[in-house]
């Protein structure tokens, strides 16, 4: 049927050509566009306040009855902790006949009591006991069971220390002795660290401080003595191990001392850091917020980089009942001082309620909530997976209580629904371009290098994406957020390195029609050489593959609620989706949109965080902690100083850049060598901007974070996810999203080069050199399903960690490899630089840079950036003089050297 217009439709037409013709409609679109962009840009003058943190409190079973007794008093001062799923509580103290002014005194105890977590219940079937009736002693929880220290027995201050071990086959709790204290202590604080054990105590009658450390791995070696907090001598404080953004180090909170001359005992206001890389003190600032009491009360790290701390006794009443007590010797009148001091332990008010939040980077203070009922104090707070458990204690003077309570900190996420369908839509556009490319995938010429048709400008990008990992992108703003800009200049190493690398390599990979980095291996000395760098290359990436996957989820399901499988197989498998569809063209085309995402995303961020701070409290928090720190010029090789990160930075990059197959897989895609330069020099400058976008969003985090601490969820477990977290719980919904997606677009972008890289070199230096007779479509289809396999084990491998919790093993094994990694510059170094070089040396001197390697990493305290430039110059010096021992390989493998080159045109 023929469709003829309506006179409507005519009319309509008409108006539009007339609209059309006279400019109308061209202004019409512009204002239209404008709109529509404020539109865009209008939720960055808003402002999302975070759903507050809500305390759920629990009980589990109260504490069964002392034996002989018919109801349970509870204890105070008990040794308690956690092993093999089971709550141990031993010895404590308490007025099983009454308080003091009824007659009652204080008994000293030595029954163990046991509760089954999983079957929640207590052990009633067996009965333990400690060796001594113990109370006020310190307890800590650790892999070989819970440590016991000090304490006291009436009033006998102990140095005993033993071991509480549950043993589950046997079903028995064994008793290990340990050496004992340096002096007697009780009511002392401490804390473990790698089994490391730090105890922090003072002696009442001397007032002699002590400060030690015993190694559960080298008990022979007993207690070593460390230097002492600046300031009193206390009891009665929190010690407490957090990661201050460095380093973990040692928090001693307040606390509480009476000389032995005093009437009175002093309730202390200060606080102290231990720093055991630089094994100093230093003071923690307080201020007002932080004025509230804590001795005898509790503390726990929690998360990344807090500390929290629960209770304890302001100090008011408690010197009162000590100078009746004081009076009582002296005075006459003791029928009505006994009156008074009875009274006041009678009516006493309680403990505080208060917990309390220490963020150890920002060092700021907020108020979490508060203790229910009854608040104990001489009691310990023990973690149990995201649950804290508070047992027992003592709520008033002679009066415990046997509540064993459970406290879990429960943060709303707010990853609304605008927010997922943006992601989704970012996450199939991924998928569209793979689709777009796949019609051009005709060869491995096609799937490897792009058919050598891709723009020098998006090579760069390409570059520059594929090593800024999502990894990168919440750890540089996070290292900046937790220190200062002293890792500025080593983002700057790249700009140096690149005219290095277009000058010295790049011509190598270019002239001879290279596929894979390694192939120059086997032109210039043989292939055993080319396949040991093939093989640690394969190696590494694999591990990168996992590693890049499993972290970024970690962090984002933390902060978004989704699920972490999920965000493992959303971004695995579609990666490998468009990956096996276009080849290194949809990768380097997805790299490009993922790097605008990126740094748009983060650059948005930086705007919105500059506008909402007021410009006082940046210059003022930047200029009281020293943020923009940019030089360290002391000469010094263990700390980040300036030389360092130059020397590390320089080495690091000329391997990535030199060596690394993902990256020159980059240089092969452009028409010529010329584009391949510039596309070089792209990815080098890109480093500026986006490491002043993020060293700047970095530094402005903190300051939001240090003004408003109570927006900064205290259960993040790494650092890593304070930018995630910014974005999920700060900004509206679309922008998060956008961010959010911007994540995902940077861990795929690292996955998907790998994939891609592994492949190509599988196929090539492996396949292709002892089957080169095949067809040129069966070598693309054998690339592209070298690319499903990579994809699928790199993917599950990151599943597996994620379940199993075996990252800490993992981290060993890719150590181990990455030992050689500097190692591997170095053989491209040799071959390029050093015409009387050979494979044996090169091999030699490979094996044994990474056993120097790993010499320098056990028995040196060089930092780790160093790792690169020991690896590179070991390797090319060992391999230089390991080559003078065997004869040269071929007469043309000097033709691969630079002095060579310079004697060819390109």
């Amino acid at each position: 049927m023929k469709l003829t217009p309506t006179i409507l439709q005519l009319k309509f037409a008409k108006y539009f050509e007339h609209l059309y013709r006279n400019g109308i409609l061209n202004r019409i679109m512009k204002r239209t566009s404008i709109l529509f962009l404020c539109t865009l840009l209008l939720p960055v003058f808003l402002w999302t306040t975070p759903l507050p943190l809500t305390l759920d409190w629990s009980h589990w079973p109260t504490l069964p009855p002392a034996p002989g007794e018919t109801q349970s008093h509870g204890l105070a001062g008990a040794f308690m902790g956690i092993h093999e799923n089971v709550l141990i509580v031993a010895g404590g103290a308490n007025f099983p006949d009454g308080p003091a002014w009824e007659g009652g005194g204080k008994v000293f105890h030595d029954a163990i009591y046991l509760f089954d977590i999983q079957e929640d219940k207590w052990i009633k079937n067996k009965l333990f006991h400690l060796d001594l009736a113990t109370a006020y002693g310190l307890s800590l929880s650790s892999s070989k069971g819970v440590i016991c220290l000090g304490g006291q027995r009436d009033n006998e201050v102990l140095d005993h220390v033993f071991l509480l071990n549950w043993d589950q086959e046997l079903d028995e709790l064994i008793q290990e002795p340990l050496p004992s204290l340096p002096i007697p202590l009780a009511n002392l604080s401490g804390d473990i660290l790698q089994e490391v054990i730090y105890i922090a105590g003072s002696d009442p009658d001397t007032g002699e401080k002590v400060f030690a450390r015993l190694n559960l791995n080298d008990l022979n070696a007993g207690w070593q003595a460390l230097p002492v907090w600046p300031g009193s001598a206390r009891t009665h404080a929190v010690g407490v191990f957090q990661n201050n953004g460095e380093t973990d180090c040692f928090y001693l909170f307040k606390g509480r001392f009476k000389a032995a001359n005093k009437n009175t005992t002093s309730f202390l206001s200060d606080s102290w850091s231990y720093n055991p890389v630089r094994n100093e003190w230093s003071e923690i600032p307080m201020s007002e917020s932080s004025d509230f009491p804590l001795a005898a009360g509790a503390g726990i790290s929690l998360g990344a980089n807090h500390i929290l701390l629960l209770g304890g006794d302001s100090g008011l009443v408690f010197n009162q009942i000590e100078q009746l007590n004081a009076r009582l010797d002296s005075n006459s009148d003791q029928p009505s001082i006994l009156v008074q001091r009875d009274s006041l332990m009678k009516h006493h008010p309680g403990f505080s309620a208060d917990i309390w939040s220490f963020h150890t980077i920002t060092q700021s203070w907020t108020k979490l909530g508060d203790i229910p009922n009854a608040p104990p104090v001489t009691t310990q707070v023990l973690k149990l997976e995201n649950k804290l458990v508070l047992a027992s204690g003592e709520i008033a003077p002679c009066i415990r209580t046997p509540d064993i309570q459970i406290l879990e900190l429960k943060q709303a996420r707010q990853f609304g629904q605008l927010n997922y369908w943006i992601l989704a839509l970012y996450l199939l556009l991924l998928v569209g371009i793979g689709i777009r490319f796949s019609r051009k995938q005709h060869s491995t010429e096609d799937f490897f290098k792009g058919g050598q048709r891709i723009p020098a400008w998006a090579a760069g990008l390409s570059i520059f994406g594929t090593q800024l990992s999502a990894i990168t992108f919440m750890a540089v703003p996070a290292k900046t957020f937790a220190t200062d800009w002293l890792y500025f200049f080593l983002m700057m190493t790249i700009i140096m390195v690149s005219p290095l690398v277009i000058r010295y390599f790049l011509p190598f990979y270019r002239r001879h029609n290279l596929t894979t980095a390694y192939e120059y291996l086997e032109l210039r000395f043989n292939r055993w050489v080319r396949w040991s760098g093939s093989i640690m290359y394969i190696f590494l990436q694999l591990g990168r593959l996992g590693i890049v996957l499993l972290l970024p989820s970690l962090a984002l399901s933390v902060v978004t609620g989704i699920d972490v499988e999920i965000c493992i197989l959303s971004m695995g498998l579609l990666s490998i989706l468009y990956t096996v569809l276009g080849g290194i063209e949809a990768v380097i085309w997805t790299d490009v949109l993922q790097v605008i995402v990126l740094l748009g995303g983060a650059l948005l961020s930086l705007v919105i965080l500059y506008f909402h701070l007021d410009l006082h409290t940046i210059e003022t928090a930047i200029t009281d902690f020293g943020k923009t720190r940019i030089f360290d010029m002391s000469w010094s090789f263990w700390e980040p100083t300036f030389w360092v990160v130059i020397i590390g930075g320089l080495a690091t990059n000329l391997i990535s850049y030199g060596s690394d197959q993902t990256v020159i897989q980059r240089y092969l895609t452009t028409s010529d060598e010329q584009s391949a330069a510039k596309s070089i020099r792209i990815g080098a400058w890109m480093a500026l901007p986006s490491t002043l976008i993020f060293f700047s969003l970095g530094t402005l985090l903190f300051v939001y974070y240090q003004s408003e601490p109570a927006l900064l969820n205290p259960s993040l477990e790494k650092t890593d996810a304070v930018f995630p977290w910014f974005i999920v719980s700060s900004l509206p919904q679309g922008i998060s999203g956008l961010l959010i997606a911007a994540i995902f677009a940077a861990s795929m972008s690292s996955l998907d080069s790998s994939m891609n890289s592994v492949a190509t070199v599988l196929t090539t230096d492996f396949y292709r050199k002892f089957r080169n007779k095949e067809t040129e479509a069966f070598y693309l289809r054998l690339a592209k399903l070298f690319t499903v396999i990579i994809g699928i084990a790199g993917t599950g491998l990151a599943l597996v960690m994620a379940t199993w919790g075996i990252s800490s093993l993992w981290d060993q094994f890719n150590m181990i490899v990455g030992l050689f990694a500097g190692g591997l510059g170095g053989v491209f170094l040799l071959g390029i630089f050093n015409p009387k070089a050979n494979a044996g040396g090169a091999l030699l001197g490979l094996l044994l840079s990474g056993l120097l390697q790993y010499v320098i990493k056990e028995h040196t305290p060089i930092h780790l950036l160093m790792y690169a430039f020991t690896g590179l110059t070991s390797s090319f010096l060992l391999g230089s003089l390991f080559s003078l021992l065997f004869k040269p390989d071929n007469q043309d493998a000097s033709r691969y050297t630079f002095q060579q080159l310079k004697q060819t045109k390109p």
